[in-house]
This record gives C-alpha cells, structure tokens and sequence, in this order.
C-alpha cells in the first residue's frame, strides 16, 4: 500500500523513450520519399505528398492521428499497461493506413505485364526508414506492456508497507 508521500514522488510523465523514438523514426519514414514513378520524374511518392495535396489529404492523414496518438501513449507507456496497450494499438494502426496509403501509390501507377516495372522504379529510403520505424513501434509496445505487467507483478508481490 502507498503513502500519499509515496504518490506524490511518482513522475507525471513516465516516458518510454524507445517508443517515442520509434514513433518519430516511423513519422520520418512516412514523410520520406519512398519511390519515383520513373527516374525522370521529379516528384516521388510519400506520405507528404499525400497530406500537402491542394485539397487536402483525405483518409491518408489518419495515419498522423496514429502517430499522434503512439507518441501521447509513450508519454506515459513506462508505468500504465494502458498507455503501453494504447501504444500497440496506435502501432498496429499506423501499420495498416500506412502500407494502404503505400499500397495506394503502387495501384496509381498501373497495371503491368511484368513485375520488371517493379524492379526498375527508382526507390529512396522512406520505405526502409518506414519499415525499421514500424517494427520498433511494433517491438517497444510489446516491451513496455510486459514491463508494466511485471512492474504490477513486483508491487502486488511487495510486502504491505506499516502505516
């Protein structure tokens, strides 16, 4: 049982750096560019030119509301099993509007009779910065829910401290 003495030295905010990190990583990754549709184009594909579309970008901005919402999630992913699942949450729905806003690009360049048109698009490094972000969101939402259950655990099995 904790004191009110005890209560009032926990932090506001119990950062997890490495989710907050990966969050920012897999913003980066987002806004990069991930491909030109020929390498004489001089515009590339990504999830800025998505959100910066003169009449604005649609459902694809869901993905910044994920992010936004991954990054509240870590202020406090180091001590609340909730923030920390609302952190997985957050990652598994960046994972999916961003590979449907990438898919998306894919389908705009069209149908062809061979996959060699995938081999010879000229890639940036968006989609790599992309993938590492979501796979550390991914892994440090994992981590910080164990944490936290074990963090519960080590306190539940903690002796009563005397009033």
């Amino acid at each position: 049982m904790s004191t009110a003495e005890q209560n009032s030295r926990l932090p506001l905010f119990a950062i997890d750096v490495g989710m907050l990190v990966a969050t920012l990583l897999t913003l980066a990754g987002y806004l990069m560019p991930w491909f030109r549709p020929s390498s004489r184009a001089i515009w590339s594909f990504s999830g800025w030119a998505y959100a910066s579309l003169s009449d604005g970008g649609g459902w694809t901005l869901l993905t910044f509301g994920w992010l936004l919402l991954a990054a509240v999630a870590a202020l406090w992913a180091r001590r609340s099993v909730v923030a920390a699942m609302t952190g997985m949450v957050a990652a598994v729905g960046t994972l999916v509007t961003a590979l449907s806003v990438v898919a998306a690009s894919f389908a705009v360049i069209g149908e062809q009779s061979s996959l060699d048109l995938m081999a010879r698009l000229p890639f940036d490094i968006g989609l790599t910065v992309l993938a590492i972000g979501l796979g550390l969101l991914l892994a440090t939402s994992c981590r910080a829910i164990v944490r936290c259950h074990l963090l519960n655990v080590a306190e539940d099995a903690s002796p009563a401290s005397p009033l």
